[in-house]
């Protein structure tokens, strides 16, 4: 997987300021309000958005947590005071119900667990206020929330608490309770006199403080929720039962049996819920915890680790709810692991009580080693640390009997397979993931509290070698064993970490197995490192990636000078570098591989691995193919010849091909890409002095095609479920061997001709030009000298040039691959039909002319069979490919028009637009194909799915593109050359066809259509000295060229919609090229025809930028207004004329919103036209949409002089219509244009103030 291009802890460095200075401006006026005497006075409720928001800013930190330290300080006593002072003001009875706003309190802890769970809440109680005059005020509001919940009196009181306030209420109370004096020197009331609530299975003290009798039945009760409470419950109680004060009294011993005695098995705890369980395992693991320096649980031990035990031993129905519980088995396991910790100190052994420290010990080991394998990742994670925290403590002889242990337990279930070619390799596919994850981290634990000794570490080290390049695959195929390589990345870590460089270099490279694939390298540590190296280049997780670029960091780092190019290494496997999977295999690993051979090999085997060849995913595959030919490129240095090292890794491939079984399809697929990839990367080897090692070269060429025709005929004869996968990679082998015969034929083409230039011109002109056919290479070869030399050399030649396909291999080739690619072009896979256009092409260019022909005929007659019910693009897509490299262009071109006429859906329609993209079709056949872009450019197809016409837009678009790109221009002038004016362009009906369409689109809503649109005119928008012109031209490029501005502009902006109109005006005109041949200004219909789609129905953003612009271009100048409106007036009689519903409307709209914002006023010609087309428009009209947008339209007709009274008319008619959304508008109307209409005065009503208002006019 790919982590984002952009990472979001980088983002959160750049905008974190920004987020404190946001947060820390807006926290004080949240919190309090300013009276009438300039007073600051704590607010009671606060708008839910706002918290909200607030919270939203503290969010982003959880990634980079450490960047608000700084000011927690600033913050937290801040918040803290204003809770303070919010439960210290009396409540107040609620009103009525306001769903916007939430309490101050509940706002404060919301934001305050929001730091809690950002910086931990350790870290965050710290500065709470310690003043001891808080804890009665928040022990009472506790105990007042609770009373309010208990009687059911929440709804009329201020708003019952949450979670959150009951979290950071009782989380301050424990902080509250480290005061350094006895509590009853505190407490309120005498000591006895709070009324005791019965707790089941709690003895109470005889004596308590009165706080503690208020505490103690809080934090019971909480103890059991399923929320976070439940942690801050338990820290209370275990800092009050830990009080020395308090254990004095017996309260501990009084708490200690109670949690015992919760824990017994009995049926009648059935009905406790797991969180209960949870809650009180969690205060014995608190308690054992804090006494870990001390001797206070030391009598109890034994007690609660039978009881402990029993949890997991008994069948008991209460506790299967715990058994289920992974938090619960975790909690189980914390405490174990401190029982075995307290009972292994010397303190408590030596008071004899050696046997029972040896049956905590052993019993515990024995659990966790059993613990390593549950399903659930958090108690793996417990069991392994306690392991290792456990092991510590044990004497050398018992910790090296756990570490045998684990290292036992990895070897079970491991298998050997031998291939055909009797190799072997081991196979993890029988052991357990989960158990190898939690052995793996155990012993990464382990390392990192250096328990292990030296001696051991070989086998520990195999161990993380074999883990870091473990792997499963799940039934569905998703990968399971990342949590297993991510441990053994903290393993090597911890190594690197705690063992000096003289340990680790006296471990024997034979001793560890995983070793053995590096040779006779004897370095330990080098071997780690280019490991290390594998891990952060290919692993298919980023986390591995990241995780190993930073173990890598630390070996080298903490054991310089022993690292091949160590310090290289860390800066090209860096640990942003390595985040996008795409990047690692494509830079980062070629860039390491370019630093020593140590670290090429291992890259280059490790991607015919699961890593690489066997990725899950095929995307991944294509990129590992990339891979491959970037290492490939390498190949050009040692002392073999690199096209006899290229074919040494064809023959290796082909060799792993044969291993595959028959149903190991994406493997398959990997290694025919990375086959293809490797063949493809020969010729960028070839140098001008591999001519000269003619023969050696020619007979390397022919032992890799042979290779590669075996794979084809594999391929032939393979049959898959799917077969897009298999037919995609031997197309792309095609390619790779077509250019292959044509390295052959050149150098055959050389063996008659013995001139240093001519090759010098075969090899860099011809060789490396993918687009020269094979049967023009004699030709081209003479292209560079004289004439009389080319006609004695052709002379000499005699026959040889005249047949391209001479040797065996490339005749079957070429046979193979015609019917590969048949079949591929059939497909409509979009990879495999992208992988067999390049193969068709590159097998035109090699064959020879005659059978060129010939393939491309059969083409054409597969695209006209419609015996299928989808059209097949592939062949056309292939006829595009090779336009430009045969005769039957005319051909080609009128099959093309033929099968637009005759496609009856999108999906065709939108493949014969790409066809004349992918092609140099529009270069030389502009004008035949204007009419058929121009339809393209019109298609508004709708079904189920939406707007899908617009498929075929963006493709026209694109077209329009290349359209307008042929139009030639003057690189000084920007205009189009005067000379080239009989091109289709100088036809002004052709050019607006185009130009107008491409206007439209450019406005319209949907934000694909007008990016294309706006590349297409932005070709034609050149300033003088700009575009494609010479680079001496380039540098007096104007920073505020139009073209620059124009194709820089968001599409979605004012600006941009700003440039759309400015294109209309007549002093605009000279920033397109084609101005003097005609003038644009008579398309400015069209483009409006466009702009009230995003003006009116577009995204809410869309509708503000387009409008603003419209408003802006209007009030700039008086002639800007006039061209607008007569536009957009002429535009609803000329849609409704034409019967356009679906532009009509909009632009109804948008003329409605011109005479709202006073753009569109009395006196501008058409009114007239515009009332009587409004009138037709809406005329026996059963949209309720389209009457209320008309009469929103006779709304700024009433301003109007010379139509307003026939407005009226037909206002008072509409009064009468039965739809009463109708009705609503026009009362709306009326109301705001003639003051009548409101207060249920009737039609009859409406109509005699109308009246009486015409007679009292003056005129």
């Amino acid at each position: 997987m790919d982590a984002a291009e952009d990472d979001r802890d980088i983002k959160l460095q750049k905008q974190s300021s920004t987020f404190i200075g946001d947060f820390e401006l807006a926290l004080h006026p949240f919190l309090y309000r300013t009276t009438a005497d300039g007073i600051p006075k704590v607010r009671r409720n606060v708008r839910a958005r706002e918290a909200d928001r607030l919270v939203g800013l503290l969010e982003p930190f959880q990634e980079l947590p450490q960047l608000l330290d700084p000011h927690l300080g600033r913050f937290l006593p801040v918040l803290s005071d204003a809770l303070l002072a919010y439960l210290r003001a009396p409540p107040r009875k609620r009103g009525a119900v306001r769903p916007l706003l939430v309490t101050l309190s509940q706002a404060i802890c919301r934001l305050l667990y929001t730091f809690c769970k950002i910086r931990g809440e350790k870290v965050v109680v710290r500065f709470f206020g310690a003043e001891t005059k808080n804890l009665e005020l928040l022990l009472k509001a506790v105990e007042d929330a609770e009373g309010r919940e208990d009687a059911g009196e929440g709804e009329d009181e201020e708003k019952g608490w949450t979670w959150e306030e009951r979290y950071i209420c009782l989380l301050w109370l424990s902080h509250l309770l480290l005061a350094p004096f006895d509590l009853s020197t505190i407490s309120s009331a005498g000591t006895g006199s709070v009324k005791r609530p019965e707790i089941a299975n709690l003895v109470w003290p005889e004596t308590l403080p009165s706080v503690a009798e208020r505490v103690i039945p809080l934090a019971t009760k909480y103890l059991g929720a399923a929320g976070k409470e439940r942690d801050a419950a338990k820290a209370l109680l275990v800092r009050i039962s830990m009080r020395r004060d308090m254990q004095e009294l017996g309260l501990l011993d009084a708490l200690v049996q109670w949690a015992m005695a919760c824990l017994k098995s009995s049926t009648t705890l059935a009905s406790n819920s797991s969180y209960y369980y949870i809650g009180v395992l969690s205060y014995l693991a608190g308690i054992l915890i804090s006494s870990l320096s001390t001797a206070d649980m030391d009598p109890y031990l034994l007690k609660v680790f039978r009881t402990v035990q029993n949890i997991s031993d008994e069948e008991n129905v209460a506790f299967k709810t715990v058994h289920a519980s992974a938090i619960a088995r975790k909690t189980v396991i914390k405490v174990l692991r401190t029982i075995a910790v307290l009972a292994l100190r010397r303190e408590y052994s030596s008071k004899g009580n050696e046997v029972i420290t040896n049956e905590i010990a052993e019993s515990t080991v024995g659990y966790l080693l059993d613990a390593l394998a549950d399903n659930d990742t958090p108690v793996r994670l417990a069991a392994s640390k306690a392991l290792s925290v456990i092991t510590l403590k044990l004497a050398p002889d018992l910790a090296s009997q756990v570490v045998s242990a684990v290292l036992d337990s990895l070897t079970t279930s491991v298998l050997w397979t031998t291939f055909p070619d009797g190799t072997k390799t081991q196979d993890l596919s029988a052991v357990n993931p989960q158990e190898w994850h939690g052995l793996i981290l155990t012993l990464s634990h382990l390392l990192y509290r250096k328990s292990p000794p030296p001696g051991s570490l070989a086998l520990i080290l195999h161990a993380l070698l074999t883990g870091l390049t473990f792997e499963r695959r799940s039934t569905s195929g998703s990968s399971v064993g990342t949590n297993v390589r991510d441990a053994a990345c903290f393993g090597i870590w911890a190594l690197a970490r705690r063992y000096t460089t003289r340990e680790l270099q006296d471990i024997d490279t034979d001793e560890v197995g995983a070793a053995t694939a590096h040779g006779g390298e004897k370095s330990i540590i080098q071997i780690m490192a280019t490991e290390l190296v594998v891990a952060s280049s290919y692993d298919s997780a980023g986390n591995i990636r990241r995780g190993a670029s930073a173990a890598l960091q630390e070996l080298i780092g903490r054991h310089p000078d022993i690292v091949t190019e160590g310090i290289a290494v860390v800066q090209v496997v860096d640990y942003h570098a390595v985040a996008l999977r795409s990047r690692a295999i494509l830079e980062v690993a070629p860039a390491a591989a370019r630093l020593g051979d140590c670290y090429a090999e291992a890259l280059m085997m490790a991607l015919f691995g699961w890593r690489g060849v066997g990725s899950g995913d095929a995307k991944s595959r294509r990129t590992v193919a990339g891979g491959v030919g970037a290492l490939v490129n390498l190949f050009g240095g040692g002392g073999e010849k690199p096209w006899w090292r290229v074919h040494g890794l064809i023959r290796q491939i082909d060799g792993q091909l044969g291993n595959l079984k028959a149903r190991a399809i994406d493997e398959r697929h990997g290694l025919v890409l990375a086959m293809a990839s490797a063949a493809a990367g020969l010729p960028t080897l070839l140098g001008a002095g591999a001519v000269k090692e003619r023969e050696d070269l020619l007979d390397a060429l022919r032992a890799i095609q042979r290779v590669v025709l075996g794979a084809l005929k594999s391929a032939m004869a393979t049959t898959s479920r799917r077969p897009e996968l298999g037919l995609e990679a031997t197309c792309r082998l095609i390619v790779a061997a077509c250019a292959i015969i044509k390295i052959e034929s050149v150098l055959k083409d050389m063996e008659y001709i013995n001139n240093p230039a001519l090759e010098a011109v075969a090899w860099e002109n011809i060789l490396r030009n993918d687009e020269v056919a094979l049967r023009d290479i004699p030709g081209k070869l003479f292209d560079s000298i004289d004439l009389a030399k080319a006609s004695e050399i052709v002379k000499a030649l005699g026959s040889a040039t005249k047949h391209s396909l001479d040797s065996f291999e490339a005749r079957k080739i070429a046979e193979a691959s015609r019917s590969i690619i048949d079949a591929s072009l059939r497909l409509a896979d979009p990879e495999t039909i992208e992988a067999a256009v390049a193969a068709a092409t590159s097998l035109n260019l090699v064959i020879p002319a005659d059978a060129s022909e010939s393939l491309i005929q059969s083409w054409a007659l597969a695209v006209t069979d419609h015996s299928s019910r989808t059209r097949r693009p592939g062949y056309l897509f292939a006829l595009a490919s090779v336009f430009t490299h045969t005769e039957l262009q005319d051909d080609i071109c009128t099959l093309i028009l033929s099968q637009w006429q005759e496609a009856t859906n999108i999906v065709d329609r939108v493949s014969i637009l790409q066809c004349l993209n992918r092609g140099r079709i529009l270069e030389s056949h502009t004008k035949r194909f204007i009419p058929l872009i121009a339809e393209g450019l019109d298609d508004y197809t709708t079904d189920a799915r939406g707007d899908i016409g617009s498929l075929a837009r963006i493709e026209a678009l694109k077209a329009t593109s290349e359209a307008f790109a042929t139009i030639p221009r003057d690189a000084k002038s920007g205009g189009v050359v005067k000379a080239a004016g009989k091109g289709w362009y100088a036809d002004e009906e052709l050019f607006g066809s185009l130009y107008s369409r491409t206007l439209r689109l450019a406005a319209e809503k949907l934000d694909k259509v007008r990016a294309e649109a706006q590349t297409a005119l932005a070709i034609l928008i050149q300033d003088p000295m700009y575009g494609p012109y010479p680079p001496i031209l380039a540098t007096k490029l104007t920073p505020h060229s139009q073209h620059t501005a124009f194709a820089s502009a968001q599409h979605a902006t004012r600006i941009y919609f700003r440039h759309l109109l400015d294109l209309q005006l007549p002093s605009s005109a000279s920033w397109l090229s084609t101005t003097h041949l005609y003038s644009h200004q008579r398309w400015t219909p069209h483009l409006f025809d466009g702009y009230v789609s995003a003006a009116d129905s577009g995204a809410e953003g869309l509708i503000r930028a387009s409008r603003a612009a419209l408003n802006d271009f209007c009030f700039a100048a008086p002639v800007n207004r006039e061209l607008v409106c007569n536009a957009l007036v002429g535009s609803v009689k000329r849609l409704h004329d034409a019967g356009d519903e679906r532009v009509l409307l909009p632009t109804m709209s948008v003329v409605a919103f011109l005479f709202d914002a006073g753009i569109l006023e009395g006196g501008e010609q058409g009114m007239r036209g515009l009332f009587l087309a409004t009138q037709r428009a809406h005329f026996k009209s059963g949209s309720v949409r389209k009457l209320e947008v008309a009469v929103r339209v006779y709304g700024g007709l009433l301003g109007v002089g010379e139509e307003e009274r026939e407005v009226e008319k037909v206002l008072l008619r509409m009064l009468r219509h039965p739809f009463p959304g109708v009705r609503k508008a026009v009362e709306d109307v009326l109301w705001v244009g003639r003051s009548v209409g409101k207060g249920g005065v009737g039609v009859q009503g409406v109509k005699k103030a109308l009246e009486e208002r015409w007679e009292s006019s003056p005129e």
